[in-house]
Formats: C-alpha cells, structure tokens, sequence
C-alpha cells in the first residue's frame, strides 16, 4: 500500500487540477499523513453494494451525487483517503435517469472542491444534450461546487446554492516539484533511461527546463480556456466576464476564488439560494411523471 500512496503522490504533483487549491492542500497532507503512518484501519476499498449510493427518487425527480474530489474512475486516492466523486460513475447513473421516461426533474446534489479535469468536459456536455428534452437539470451547491465540480453544475439549466455554500474557484494548475537538489543531499542520483526527446520532461528528479516549463503552462491554459468556455456558454456571459479578474472589474466570476453564496447571486454565478430540500419541492410542484422505473432506483453507483 505504501508504494501506492508514493503513486499517488507523485500523480497528485503532477496533474493539471480543477480544485480549490485550499481542498488541494487538505487532500495532500492527508495523503502524506498516510504515506508516513500507513493506511486507515478501514480503507474504502469497498464492493460497490458497500459504497454510499448517489442516485435517489424523491417522488418523480431523480437526485444525483456528486461528493467529494472528483476523479475519472476508481484509483488509490479513493481507498487510502476519502471516498470520490467518479466520473464513469456519475456519466452511467446520469444517463440511466435521462433516459427514464419516469423523471419529470434532475437534481444533481453537489459537495465537491473539484479534481481531476478527465471526463469533465465530457460530462457537462452530456448535461447540455440532456438539456434538450425540456426536463429541467438543476446543479445544487450542498454545500460547495469549486472548480471542477462548478464546470459540471454550470453545464445544468439552473444553479442553485445553499445559503451556508460556495460556487466558483474556476482556474486550473499544476505543481512541478524539483527533488534533485534533496536526493544530491541524501547522495541519490537517478538517471532516466528513456527514449523520445521529451519522453520524461517534467520528471521530479531533474530541473524544469523552460521547454518544459512552456509545455506544462500551455497545457494549463488550453484546460483554462475550455473551462472558461463552457462555464460561459453555460451561464450566458461572455468569456471575459468569466477570467475577468475581480480586482479590476464589477464583472467577474470570482477570478478563481470561491464565491460565497449570496455574491454569487449577485454575480450571476448561480440563480438561486435555496436547500437542496427546497429545491426537489419546487421541481416536485412542477408536475410529476409516473414514478421513476424499478432499475432507476434500485441500483446504487459510488
């Protein structure tokens, strides 16, 4: 499990994140406390009947779940940590429940400081396709959508933000982490063995060229665009408004920062403060379907 975590590690450095770099922050150390005293007596490496579910039938509107760092599919951070919102996951039971003829309304419950970028701008362009049949798609902020999880909730016909939450931290970026002068210390030298001209650029254990350098900034500001792009798209504002900085201009999203409830209202981020209890009434008012089918509510996804 130790070599594991060290995996881990070395992912979490060097990823391109959609996540509030505070969360980032408290998932990193908590990765280290493992690597340094061993797993948890009880790790989440549970057969899916275990998992907590994140599909739900509240009358005719179906409640999805997104919790937790998002993340494409199962890995070692979600069984040596904290339990993850993941990606294949969610894409499966969302496309059970727009599919049923059953569901009048689509709540997806969101608690998540973001994650990875993998399957995120898949998935919110499957929650605009969706869009199309005239159900309403609400994204509810129980209580925060940053980063990542805000791409997919701006994806939905409605934002709604508990009035306790946050929305936003819309940015991205990644870490290169030098460890050639400490290994020199300790008397280690690696030497990679490689062949492509850029094969192992990035590497920890040498210095980061400014090719390198270049390369992994492009990288960021591409996922930047698309990120900015969509969440345009999704709330009606042009791209400006969305990486405007909030130190010089009224227009903003936030700048990426995280935007508490009431100014993103004021912002335009999201549409409503409501709970999430409230919010599942008001779209239960507005006419039900016959209930959802058997399938749609019996099989339970993490």
């Amino acid at each position: 499990m130790a070599h594991e975590i060290d995996r881990v590690l070395r992912a979490f450095a060097s990823d391109a994140w959609f996540i509030d770099p505070r969360k980032a922050d408290q998932l990193a150390a908590m990765l280290l406390f493992r690597n340094q005293n061993g797993p948890r007596s009880e790790p989440f490496r549970a057969a899916p009947a275990d998992r907590p579910a994140s599909l739900d039938q509240r009358g005719s509107v179906a409640v999805l779940r997104i919790v937790g760092p998002i993340l494409p599919r199962a890995e070692a951070v979600v069984d040596v940590s904290q339990p993850a919102a993941l990606m294949t996951d969610f894409r499966r039971a969302f496309s059970q429940v727009a599919n049923d003829a059953g569901v009048s309304a689509i709540v997806i419950d969101i608690d998540s400081p973001g994650g990875r970028v993998d399957l995120v701008p898949e998935t919110a362009a499957m929650i605009r396709s969706a869009r199309r049949d005239g159900r309403p798609i609400v994204a509810v902020a129980n209580t925060i959508a940053l980063s990542a999880a805000y791409w997919i909730a701006s994806a939905a016909d409605e934002i709604v933000v508990s009035p306790s939450g946050a929305v936003g931290s819309i940015g991205v970026y990644t870490v290169h982490e030098d460890m050639s002068a400490a290994l020199e210390a300790e008397g280690v030298k690696v030497t990679m063995i490689s062949a492509g001209p850029r094969k192992v650029e990035g590497n920890p254990f040498q210095p980061l060229d400014e090719a390198g350098l270049a390369s992994l900034l492009g990288n960021v500001t591409t996922f930047y665009g698309m990120f900015a792009g969509d969440v345009a798209k999704g709330r009606g504002v042009p791209v400006s408004v969305v990486k405007a900085d909030p130190e010089s201009s009224d227009k903003n999203f936030g700048g990426g920062r995280a935007v508490l409830a009431q100014e993103a209202l004021k912002l335009g981020m999201v549409d409503r403060v409501a709970t999430l209890e409230e919010t599942v009434a008001r779209l239960a008012k507005g006419g039900k379907r016959s209930g959802m089918s058997a399938s749609a509510t019996q099989r339970q996804f993490i």
